[in-house]
């Protein structure tokens, strides 16, 4: 038996499958760099199993779960600005502080309306996203099978993302005008 008891550690593999890929996108929002986003998930999640008798079952574990990635999302920063790598001032706290609980709002229409957008690419431009996010290839691994450099990987990519940026744009601009 673990230290919260089999029942505990059930309840959470449980709340945290439900609830992970929400939180990693909230990090994300913050922490753009992949593997950077997963090293904040990860203390995230080992926070909340640490705390998780304080939980109390029946209430919102993903906001929980969000306040929780906030704080480390605030110390993955101050932790870069002490390596010298970051500049973080306190208006970056700010917005953290006041954004994240709005960030939730919508967000299965967003995903929705990124799965719309991700169906307007070719067939290239989705095989390229599926091999540096579903295979988590690096770019140079993408440009050797692809016969790129992972500079020009890099740059088709970005421009995806830009593509995708501005539908999504496009998508919730037209619902704000009706």
């Amino acid at each position: 038996m673990d230290r919260k008891g089999h029942l505990n550690s059930d309840q959470f593999v449980r709340l945290v499958t439900q609830n992970q890929k929400k939180i990693l996108a909230f990090i994300l929002y913050y922490v753009p760099i992949y593997s950077d986003a997963e090293d904040v998930l990860q203390e995230t999640l080992a926070t909340l199993w640490r705390k998780f008798d304080d939980y109390e079952i029946g209430t919102d574990f993903l906001v929980w779960g969000i306040t929780v990635a906030r704080y480390e999302v605030l110390r993955y920063y101050r932790s870069r600005k002490t390596a010298g790598k970051f500049h973080f001032d306190e208006r970056l706290q700010e917005v953290i502080e006041s954004e994240s609980p709005s960030c939730l709002d919508r967000f299965d229409e967003r995903i929705d309306t990124l799965r719309i957008c991700l169906k307007k690419l070719n067939s290239s431009e989705t095989t390229l996203l599926k091999m540096r996010y579903e295979q988590e290839l690096t770019f140079a691994k993408i440009g050797h099978r692809l016969g790129l450099s992972s500079v020009a990987v890099f740059k088709r990519i970005g421009k995806i993302h830009e593509r995708l940026v501005h539908c999504i744009r496009l998508h919730f601009a037209g619902e704000e005008g009706v």
